[in-house]
């Protein structure tokens, strides 16, 4: 029995897609919970918005 993602490595395209786009959209998502990380633990925001918002009002 052949896992769907083994079979899609041993194509051209499928190849492409395991070699490229994965790795790409795992570093953006690790980028975007990083970002979040340092929102929350350097202005106690859960959004970029709220962390704007938040330093107009002290002004």
């Amino acid at each position: 029995m052949t896992v769907p993602l083994q079979m899609l490595g041993g194509y051209g395209i499928g190849r492409l897609v395991l070699l490229l786009v994965v790795p790409v959209l795992v570093v953006a998502f690790g980028s975007y919970v990083g970002v979040l990380m340092a929102l929350q633990s350097f202005f106690g925001a859960s959004s970029w918005q709220e962390a704007v918002d938040s330093s107009t009002d002290e002004s």
